[in-house]
Formats: C-alpha cells, structure tokens, sequence
C-alpha cells in the first residue's frame, strides 16, 4: 500500500473511530445529572414552574435535572452560558417567551436569540393578565379604552421594565384601541407597582398569573381581562381582550432549549421526556395552581414560536417607537 493510500486508510479509520464513539456516547444518554439553567431567581413564578416541570422530567430520562439559578440581565446570561456549552446533552436552560420580546428590543445580544440554541419543547403557557385596583371604577376593557380616549395619556400602566413583554404589551393594548396610555416601569425588586396601584397610583397592571391572581383572590385587584385566544380557567368570568379588540391575543411561554448542534436524537429524547412528564396527573394538577397550562410541542414549532414572537415583538416596539436599550 502506498504511503498516500496508507494514509487516506488512516483517515478514514479515524474519522470512522470518531464517529462510532459519538454515535455510542448519543445513545447512552444520558449517564449523568444534567444541568439545568433557569435565568430567573430562587422563587420566582419562572423558577418554581421549572423545577416542578425538571423533577418529572428528571424521573423520565432516569437522571435528575440539577437546577442552577444563573442571574442576570434579564435571563441573558443564563442564555448565552447555553449558547457556548458543549452539545452532549448535559446542559439546558429553562427559558421564558420574555427571551423574544428581549431580543425585539436590544441593540445586540452574545448570541443569536434564534440560532444560538436548540429549541426542544414549550414545557407551558399562560395568559397575561390587565387588572386594576379594587376600589377602581373601570369595570372593563371598555371602560379603561374610553377613559383614555376622553383623556389622551391619563391612563396609565406598570410592567417590569422598558421593552419588557409586559410593557410592549400595553404598547400593543394602546396601538390596537387608538389611545395613548402612560407606561410606568418598574424593574424587577421594585415591587412591580403593587403599592401604587393599590394606592390607585396607577390605573392598570399588566402581568402574568401567578403574581396577579393571589391579589385577585385576595379582594385587592379586580382583573378587567386576558390575553389568551380563549378564557383563563383559572379565572373563567374574566373575559378575553379579544372579546372587547377582535384579534389581539398574547400568548406567553417557558420551553426547554439548549446548545446548538446538539444531537438531533438527544434533542428527541428530551422532547419526549418532557411529553411524558406533562402527561402525568399529579404535575398538571401542581402546574394549573402555579397559573400556567402544560403544553409540549415539537423542535420545529418551537423555533418558529420564537422566530415569530421576535418579529411581533419588534414590529410594536418601531411602531411605537420604543427607544431600543443599548
């Protein structure tokens, strides 16, 4: 055998070795604790609804879903920490649909907010929530549009933050009913507004379940609406936006991504795990309390989700004119 062939034959035994190794180590996953990131802090609705989701999950796959809060800027770092971790399966992240309406709205970001992960399964979802004070006279949607209209600018409203989902929301609520409204954030540790609101401060708050339905129950705030295509069964009597504004309908999300190029029989595996785990009674029954719907679907839709809730979420945030943060 010539040298050049010899070498060739080496090549090809290599690459072959190499081959044959991943295809060995991809079905003997997973054959340890996988890691999962969650962006938001010990406690949070996001937090709680991930781990609930991870131990089901953990018992499927027969290893445990070890959960790592990696805080900061607004679930960026934990994002980006996933983005660059090795494609073997032992590290996801835990991430929230405020990802898109982030990524709508930043100059720029360590990674594409798209392609920089691997999208496996929406493991949630859940509505938004407008709800007003207790003691306020806006009964409705109705109300709340027509208050704004004979006084452009005096409603106002509270999010976590400029470009925040919840913010471009009420941008979304005053572009589709033709009114001006006051935004007025407050960040994440600032309270959200309760105290204002409550104080009848601030006329509406916009926010997800698990942090408005306590005070709902509690007599405190009165909820005027939902964002979901149909009603909430947590609270069937509020009515949808969409019965006051045809069309306009927010659905947010959590899901399970991780590295790109991961494997495509890892990411399945995965993606079945997590239809399985939702599948159990006892999770669906703990979910629904902590205000969210289980609700898998497939690689393919999921990166569409977010492709398109991005673009939704920039076409408010230029149509409004929302400065776009550094």
């Amino acid at each position: 055998m010539s040298r050049r062939n010899f070498s060739i034959f080496f090549i090809f035994l290599a690459l072959n070795f190499f081959a044959q190794l991943s295809h060995a180590q991809t079905t003997q996953w997973p054959s340890k604790p996988i890691k999962l990131l969650v962006g938001s802090p010990a406690g949070s609705g996001t937090d709680a609804v991930s781990r609930l989701v991870a131990v089901k999950v953990g018992e499927v796959l027969g290893q445990v879903l070890v959960v790592e809060n990696k805080v900061g800027a607004g679930g960026q770092i934990a994002a980006e920490v996933t983005s660059k971790a090795a494609a073997d399966g032992y590290t996801l992240i835990s991430i929230s649909s405020a990802h898109a309406s982030q990524a709508a709205t930043l100059k720029s970001l360590p990674y594409d907010p798209v392609e920089g992960l691997s999208w496996i399964s929406t493991v949630a979802v859940y509505p938004l929530i407008l709800a007003v004070s207790q003691e306020s006279n806006t009964m409705s949607v109705t109300d709340l549009i027509k208050k704004a209209k004979n006084n452009p600018g005096s409603v106002s409203y509270t999010s976590s933050g400029v470009g925040s989902a919840l913010h471009l929301m009420g941008e979304l609520l005053a572009a589709q009913s033709d009114t001006q409204m006051t935004h007025i954030p407050f960040p994440a540790g600032g309270g959200f507004g309760y105290t204002d609101i409550l104080a009848g401060r601030i006329d509406m708050m916009i926010n997800i379940p698990g942090l408005i339905v306590p005070y709902v129950r509690a007599n405190k705030l009165r909820a005027i609406a939902v964002t979901s295509p149909e009603r909430y069964e947590t609270l069937p009597n509020v009515p949808t936006l969409s019965e006051t504004i045809p069309g306009l309908e927010v659905i947010s999300w959590l899901g399970y991504a991780c590295p790109p190029a991961t494997p495509s029989e890892i990411v399945k595996k995965i993606n079945a795990a997590i239809r399985t785990a939702l599948s159990n009674k006892d999770l669906q029954a703990q979910m629904q309390k902590a205000g969210v719907r289980p609700q898998a679907n497939s690689p393919e839709e999921f990166h569409a989700l977010v492709e398109k809730g991005i673009a939704k979420y920039r076409a408010i945030a230029q149509s409004r004119k929302i400065e776009i943060q550094p």
